[in-house]
Order: C-alpha cells, then structure tokens, then sequence
C-alpha cells in the first residue's frame, strides 16, 4: 500500500512537471512570460521567435523580419493565453481587416492556409484581457487542445 502511494506520488510529479514544461527554454521571470513561438516555416521548423507578453501591462512587441527569415510558417501558443498578429509595426488594426487572433494552447502548423496573415507586429496576454481586443471574432477554427484562432474584426 505504501509502495503504490509512492509511485503514484512519483506519477503525478512527473505529470505535472511535462505539463508546465510546453517547450523547451520557456521564460517566466518578473517582468515577462513567454507564451509561445513563432516560426518562419511550415510544420514548426525554420527561424524561431519567441512570444513574449509583459507581466506588468500589455505591450506592442514588434516583429523583426530577419529574425524570421522574411517569412511567416507556424507558430505555438504553449500557455492559456491569447496574442493578436497585426499587419502594423505599431499593433493597430489594419485597413484590410486581416489581423489575426490564436488563443492557446494551439498549434496552427501552416500559415499558407490563413488567407493574408501578416505579422509586423504582436501583443499577448490572458485569454481575458485580450478578448476585448478581438471584439466578435469572425470564423473561429478550434483544435483539439481547446485553442482557437480567426480573423479579429473591427469593433
């Protein structure tokens, strides 16, 4: 009876330690949180980026293109959290309305199937916080971790 309390105990330790653990080298300090990655080619490969979001308030970060090549492939939102891709340098909505929205944990493996998906500049945090940023979103895809994404509309 002892022995299987112990194993048991060893189990869940171990479970729960792959379960903070989404990717490997993940920041978590006072001042940020790293939330996923994005990559510059399809099925996770290529160049990555990691995606931050501020512990202190939300912040635009902006995308460098030679960090990823000059192109966009796949990303991973690890955590429960969601960041918005704009076509901006500076996170304002664009003219064509072809802002993007990923809510994870999700992994979209092949941006070529998002019709205009640009990213010159992010912002992430809770699932909360941003959801008033997205207003109504307009065909929402889901997957099977829980996560979704779609195109953010204009409020």
């Amino acid at each position: 009876m002892y022995a299987i309390s112990i194993i048991l105990r060893i189990v869940f330790l171990l479970a729960s330690l792959a379960l903070a653990l989404p990717h490997d080298r993940m920041v978590n300090n006072e001042f940020i949180r790293d939330v996923g990655v994005l990559f510059s080619e399809s099925n996770f490969m290529g160049d990555p980026m990691f995606l931050v979001t501020s512990k202190e308030e939300r912040k635009c970060e902006t995308v460098d293109p030679s960090i990823l090549g000059g192109g966009l492939g796949s990303v991973q939102i690890c955590i429960p959290a969601m960041c918005i891709f704009y076509k901006t340098n500076d996170c304002t909505m664009s003219e064509d309305s072809e802002d993007y929205y990923f809510q994870g944990p999700i992994d979209v493996d092949d941006f070529q199937a998002l019709p205009g998906v640009a990213c010159g500049s992010y912002e992430c945090g809770s699932i909360a916080e941003m959801a008033g940023v997205i207003g109504v979103a307009a065909a929402a895809s889901t997957n099977s971790e829980g996560g979704h994404y779609g195109r953010v509309s204009r409020n």
